[in-house]
């Protein structure tokens, strides 16, 4: 009963941001470049999908620490975690280069911050962490 409750709980944190935008747009933002410039919009779809794969993660831990899913998942947590760490002082240098108007290096960190995404989402997936 309390991992329905923990599931209905995600469900319903995740329904605002999936009802004010697509969440697959969310993750279909795309890379950019020095003639594709990081715009203060993309680096916010950027965080809103971060936003949407913590929450599930974050889901999943309290799932987990609970002991209502096989123990297994604590490795599985801290294979995740190698990517999701990282993310948090990218996206703080991000939002200062996009500040700046330095694109040169918002762009190499915003293709990162994707990149992690991206892995983080893999990784989860390949072992039956639904995120999303």
């Amino acid at each position: 009963m309390k991992i329905v409750r923990t599931l209905v709980l995600a469900a319903t944190l995740t329904l605002p941001i999936s009802g004010c935008a697509n969440i697959q747009k969310l993750f279909e933002i795309g890379t950019a470049s020095i003639t594709n410039p990081v715009t203060p919009t993309m680096l916010k779809n950027a965080e809103d999908g971060m936003i949407v794969v913590f929450a599930g993660l974050n889901a999943y831990r309290d799932t987990c620490v609970k002991g209502l899913i096989p123990p297994d998942c604590r490795t599985i947590i801290q294979s995740i975690q190698v990517y999701t760490r990282q993310l948090p002082p990218l996206l703080i240098k991000a939002r200062a280069f996009v500040r700046n108007n330095d694109q040169v290096n918002a762009v190499v960190i915003y293709n990162t911050i994707l990149d992690l995404i991206e892995s983080a989402k893999a990784t989860a997936v390949k072992n039956n962490v639904r995120v999303i």
